[in-house]
C-alpha cells in the first residue's frame, strides 16, 4: 500500500484538515487532501503547487515552516491564534516529514483550537485590565493568597508585587483592626458569588499612613460559575475627605476654594449677571475683572447653546455643558462648564459657574480622530498603491453579491497580474518595479466605471469588481479596454518598460454565488491565460 492509499485510509474520515504535500523539483505540490480540508477551503488543490493555490502572504508563511521540516527531517508545529480577530479561527498545524522511495513528503494536520484562542484572549484582557487601570488593584484566590498586584497599588500603598504575591492578604498590615471584621464578612459573601457594593473605609500604607479609601470588590468566576479569585480595587478618596472637612470649617474655606480654584469660577446672581470671579477666570480668558463683572453670561449662553436648560440651577439642579468662548485675543476657548446652584436656607440665590479650559483636550481629540481615520484607511488599503486591499475587497464583494441576489443583476470578478514583473525587478530593481505597479494600478482605475472596485491583493496580483453588468459582451469590452490600455509602454525614471496583463474572469451567477466560488473560478481562468502565453483574458466557463 503506497502513501496515497494510506492517506485515504487513515485520514478521509478525520474531522481535522489533513494535507499530503510532496517536495518535488524544489517546489511544494499538493498530493492528497482529505474531505474535511476540501470542504472547509472550497478550492481545487490536488496536483497543484502551493504557490499557485495560496495567497502570497499565506504561501510565504507556510513555505518557511515546510522548508524547515524538510531540511531538518524533524516534525514542526506552528500555531496561528488570530487573537482578537472574530472572523478568523485559531489553528495549530503539525508537519511530519515522510520518505517513500526517492520521494519526499510532508504530512500536515491542522486542528481547530478556538477554545485556546478564547482563553488566551481572556488572559490578555485580564492582564491589560489589571496593569493599566489607574486605580490600585489586588487580586486574591478564595483562600486569600495574593495572585496579582498592579503598579498603581505599589504607588498608592508602597508594597511591591514581589513582596505580596504568594502571601496571604491579611499578612501585611493594610487593613486596620477595626475594619477587618467588615472585610472578612465581605470576602465571605464574594466567595459565594454575591455582588457587594463599594465601601468607604480606611487603609494603611506600608509606612503606616492612614488613607481614606473607597474599595470595590468583584468575584472572578470560571466557566462553571465558580469563584476562582476576588479582585479589590482601591481608590484614594483622601482628598475628598479633606475637602469635606475644609468646607465644614467655615465660610472662609468656601472663599478660599473660590479664589484659588484652578478653573475659572464665576458667581452669578439670579438674573445671570456675573458679580464675582476668581483669578483663574482672568488668566484663562485674558479679560480683566472689570470687563467680566457685570457681563450677562446667561444671555450669552442662550445664543451659543440654544438647547441648554438654563432653569436647572433655579430648580436647585447641577447643569453640565460645553461652551465655545472667545478669549481676549479672539481665540476660541472650549470650556467644560458646570453650573452649581447657590442655596441659602433652601432658597436658590444664584449660581456658581465653574469653567474648565479643555481647548488642548479638544485639539488632541481632533488629532486622535484624524489618526484613527488614517489607521482605518491603512487597514483597508494597500500601502503601495493605496488601492483597496483583500480585506476591503471581500467586504465589498459580499455587499455586491447581496445586492446582485436581491436585484437579480450580474457582476464580474477579474483577476489580473502584471506580466513579467519579476523580470522588471531583476533588471531595473524593486524601486522601479514599485513605480510600475503604481502606474499599472492607475491605468486600471481609469479603465473602469465609477463605483467599480480595483484592489491589490499583493505582489503583482490585482482584482477588479464590476457591478451591474448587462451581459458578457460588456465584460469583454472592459477586459479588452484594459488590455489595450496596459499595452502602452511606461516611462519610469527614463526607462521605457512594457508590461502587459493576464486576466481571468468569473461572473455571478454563472460561476458561483459565494466569494470563494467566484475567487476560485477567476483564479482558474487566470491560470489558463498564463499557460496560453499571457496578455489576454479568459471568462470562466460554467
Amino acid at each position: 500500500m503506497n502513501i496515497k492509499q494510506q492517506f485515504s485510509l487513515f485520514f478521509d474520515q478525520m474531522a481535522d484538515m489533513v494535507f499530503l504535500v510532496e517536495w518535488k523539483n524544489n517546489e511544494l505540490w499538493y498530493t492528497s487532501v482529505n474531505p474535511s480540508a476540501q470542504q472547509k477551503l472550497g478550492m481545487d488543490m490536488v496536483g497543484r503547487r502551493l504557490i499557485d493555490v495560496l495567497p502570497v502572504s499565506v504561501f510565504t508563511s507556510l513555505d518557511w515552516h515546510y522548508t524547515k521540516c524538510i531540511e531538518s527531517k524533524q516534525s514542526v508545529t506552528y500555531s496561528d491564534l488570530n487573537l482578537f480577530v472574530s472572523d478568523l479561527p485559531a489553528s495549530e498545524t503539525s508537519l511530519t516529514y515522510i520518505e517513500e522511495g526517492v520521494s519526499s513528503y510532508v504530512l500536515a494536520i491542522t486542528k481547530n483550537i478556538n477554545a485556546l484562542k478564547k482563553k488566551a484572549e481572556d488572559y490578555i484582557f485580564l492582564e491589560s485590565l489589571v496593569e493599566n487601570t489607574v486605580d490600585a488593584m489586588l487580586v486574591i484566590d478564595p483562600d486569600g493568597i495574593v495572585l496579582k498586584v498592579n503598579e498603581a497599588f505599589a504607588q498608592q500603598f508602597g508594597w511591591r508585587a514581589s513582596e505580596l504575591i504568594g502571601q496571604s492578604w491579611d499578612s501585611f498590615p493594610i487593613t486596620p483592626e477595626e475594619w477587618k471584621k467588615q472585610t472578612l464578612h465581605t470576602l465571605s459573601l464574594l466567595k459565594e458569588g454575591q455582588s457587594v457594593s463599594s465601601q468607604e473605609t480606611v487603609r494603611y500604607t506600608k509606612e503606616g499612613e492612614s488613607v481614606h479609601t473607597s474599595v470595590s470588590y468583584s468575584p472572578i468566576l470560571n466557566e462553571e460559575k465558580k469563584v476562582v479569585a476576588i479582585s479589590m480595587i482601591y481608590r484614594n478618596i483622601q482628598h475628598l475627605k479633606e475637602l469635606e472637612e475644609k468646607l465644614e470649617e467655615s465660610h472662609d474655606a468656601y472663599k478660599s476654594l473660590f479664589s484659588y480654584h484652578k478653573n475659572a469660577v464665576c458667581m452669578v446672581n439670579e438674573d445671570g449677571i456675573i458679580e464675582n470671579i476668581n483669578d483663574a477666570c482672568v488668566s484663562i480668558t485674558g479679560f480683566p475683572s472689570e470687563v467680566i463683572i457685570g457681563f450677562n453670561i446667561v444671555e450669552y449662553a442662550k445664543e451659543v447653546v440654544p438647547d441648554l436648560d438654563l432653569d436647572k440651577t433655579r430648580r436647585g439642579e447641577v447643569a453640565n455643558f460645553e461652551l465655545l468662548f472667545p478669549d481676549s485675543k479672539g481665540r476660541d476657548l472650549y470650556l467644560s462648564v458646570t453650573n452649581v446652584p447657590i442655596i441659602v436656607k433652601g432658597v436658590v440665590k444664584g449660581t456658581y459657574i465653574i469653567a474648565q479650559d479643555i481647548t488642548e483636550k479638544r485639539s488632541i481629540e481632533k488629532e486622535r480622530e484624524k489618526l484613527q481615520k488614517q489607521l482605518t484607511f491603512q487597514a483597508y488599503h494597500d500601502s503601495l498603491t493605496e488601492l483597496p486591499n483583500r480585506r476591503l475587497l471581500e467586504e465589498k464583494l459580499e455587499e455586491s453579491l447581496g445586492d446582485a441576489i436581491k436585484n437579480g443583476s450580474m457582476l464580474a470578478l477579474c483577476f489580473l497580474d502584471c506580466d513579467h514583473l519579476k523580470e522588471v525587478n531583476d533588471t531595473y530593481g524593486h524601486e522601479i518595479g514599485d513605480e510600475l505597479l503604481i502606474a499599472f494600478s492607475k491605468r486600471l482605475v481609469k479603465c473602469v466605471r465609477e463605483g467599480d472596485i480595483v484592489a491589490r491583493l499583493g505582489g503583482d496580483e490585482f482584482v477588479i469588481l464590476l457591478h451591474d453588468m448587462e451581459d458578457l459582451r460588456q465584460v469583454e469590452k472592459i477586459a479588452e479596454r484594459i488590455l489595450t490600455t496596459l499595452e502602452s509602454p511606461y516611462t519610469i525614471q527614463d526607462n521605457v518598460i512594457h508590461a502587459t496583463s493576464s486576466i481571468g474572469i468569473s461572473t455571478y451567477p454563472t460561476n458561483g454565488t459565494t466569494v470563494k466560488q467566484l475567487f476560485r473560478k477567476a483564479d482558474q481562468a487566470l491560470y489558463t491565460v498564463k499557460n496560453a502565453g499571457r496578455n489576454n483574458y479568459q471568462i470562466s466557463a460554467v
